[in-house]
């Protein structure tokens, strides 16, 4: 996969994706996140408070909408429910300030969107080089959640710059 995403994006921003999953300054995480985030388009700025909260209104509006209109199994209609209630519970807590403390919950989220989206080609071995080829903006930002850590000891800042960026994606998706 590593070897594919260079086809779609530059090595600069590669390497400020790991920088900024190492990284614990303050000044680069804004850096790198900044370069991150401009591979799926310019304008947004990290640090303006009116734009975090316009992004989080965009985002959830969005997110929401997609799983409202991804057509499902019969089987799979609790999960857009559970995962409605999951997304109204974290973008409480995002809103308190509490990105640290969601991290796990929003990947999770994504997964299951996707999983909503894509149905078990989502759970495959090779679904990042899928969606790189289906839809290469797509594949960037699957490509991106993929490469973020599980779980984190982060701070609060950092988790915040890191799902500003997939919530950037999703806001404009």
């Amino acid at each position: 996969m590593n070897d594919l995403i260079t086809n779609f994006i530059e090595k600069n921003t590669i390497d400020a994706l790991n920088n900024l999953i190492s990284t614990n300054d303050s000044g680069e995480i804004t850096a790198s996140a900044a370069t991150v985030a401009s591979i799926f388009g310019s304008g947004f700025d990290i640090s303006s408070e009116d734009s975090v909260k316009k992004l989080i209104t965009s985002f959830k509006k969005n997110l929401s909408l997609l799983i409202q209109k991804t057509w499902v199994d019969s089987a799979d209609v609790s999960l857009k429910e559970e995962i409605l209630v999951k997304l109204e519970k974290y973008c409480l807590a995002i809103e308190e300030n509490k990105w640290a403390e969601v991290f796990t919950s929003f990947t999770k989220i994504l997964d299951e969107v996707i999983y909503l989206m894509f149905g078990s080609m989502a759970k495959s071995d090779d679904f990042a080089e899928y969606a790189l080829r289906i839809d290469p903006e797509f594949g960037i930002f699957w490509w991106y959640v993929k490469s973020l850590p599980e779980s984190n000891e982060w701070s609060n800042e950092k988790n915040k710059a890191v799902m500003l960026i997939a919530m950037f994606f999703l806001a404009n998706y």
